[in-house]
């Protein structure tokens, strides 16, 4: 029995970070792959990202559930669509998300997948969106540093207030990795 990947036939974000753009494009050259199991796909040509079951919340938190993935092995994706999004394939997972905080961008009930090497405060671009851990929670937020070292947490949904953590509380906040793409296919 085949394993329909999740979310390859669905519409892709290419650029989350692009406020100018509301809507969702096709992402061309990511077709639907069936396999059964890994040794089915050309490893020079797709690779395979694992999928963690970690609930990270993108509305109002919650603590964070690290489970096997019952529910599939990983997604696979064409190395050159990898190598245009400028990362490393072994750096990468994916995850579910829930929450409404960052609508419309990132619909909850998405699976986003993210890039782990980006892992600390230092590496923080202003205005691009990460997962973080805050606290016990975990949440996927557009992050920015202020000049005196404090981190301002943005939702892009603007029901959402914006949050400031000063740099005396930063030992409360991890950043888990940066946001790459995700995908929705409405049945989450």
């Amino acid at each position: 029995n085949h394993r329909w990947l999740n979310g390859l036939s669905s519409k892709m974000l290419e650029d989350v970070e692009s406020s100018s753009s509301e809507s969702t494009q096709q992402d061309e050259g990511v077709p639907v792959v069936a396999w059964e199991s890994p040794e089915d796909l050309d490893p020079n040509v797709y690779v395979i990202i694992p999928h963690v079951e970690v609930k990270f919340s993108a509305g109002n938190g919650h603590l964070a559930a690290y489970e096997p993935s019952q529910r599939d092995m990983g997604s696979a994706h064409l190395l050159s669509w990898v190598h245009k999004k400028k990362v490393s394939p072994k750096n990468l997972i994916t995850v579910d998300t829930d929450g409404d905080s960052m609508e419309p961008r990132i619909p909850s009930g998405s699976v986003v997948m993210l890039d782990k090497s980006i892992n600390t405060l230092e590496q923080i671009q202003s205005g691009k969106v990460y997962a973080i851990r805050y606290g016990n929670e975990l949440k996927i937020k557009r992050l920015s540093r202020r000049f005196d070292g404090a981190l301002i947490i943005d939702s892009d949904n603007p029901q959402y207030q914006r949050e400031i953590v000063e740099p005396d509380q930063l030992e409360h906040i991890s950043v888990i990795g940066k946001y790459v793409s995700h995908t929705y296919d409405g049945e989450i």
